[in-house]
């Protein structure tokens, strides 16, 4: 909804394991030991060693696309790289995640596990 600003650090997410996948009908959310992210909005998940990106656009239609996403359990975040309207995350079994920023809706949720929460 808002995009990040240039300066946006999310360094911070970089080493967390996730150890929870959560799969609703309109979210889905990678959650480590104190924080987490929930996307609302679109995504393009890439998996390592398969050749098909898997999309999703945060409709309830698209539970079984969201659900590919349980490989990232046990992976860590290993490279974080922000633009305006894109969130990309690479994880240490080779997976690939960009989160996306949709002008009419707010379509992420960063907690950094304290008090701390980023609304794109």
């Amino acid at each position: 909804m808002y995009g990040f600003d240039e300066d946006t650090d999310l360094s911070f997410l970089i080493g967390k394991e996730i150890c929870q996948v959560c799969i609703g009908s309109y979210d889905v959310q990678l959650n480590w030991g104190n924080g987490g992210i929930s996307a609302t909005g679109e995504f393009r998940f890439k998996p390592s060693g398969c050749g098909e990106e898997i999309k999703w656009r945060g409709d309830a239609q698209e539970i079984e696309s969201a659900a590919r996403t349980v490989r990232l359990l046990k992976a860590s975040i290993v490279e974080v790289k922000c633009t305006r309207n894109i969130l990309t995350l690479l994880f240490s079994n080779g997976d690939k995640l960009d989160l996306i920023d949709d002008e009419r809706y707010e379509s992420l949720t960063i907690s950094n596990g304290k008090d701390t929460l980023i609304v794109v």
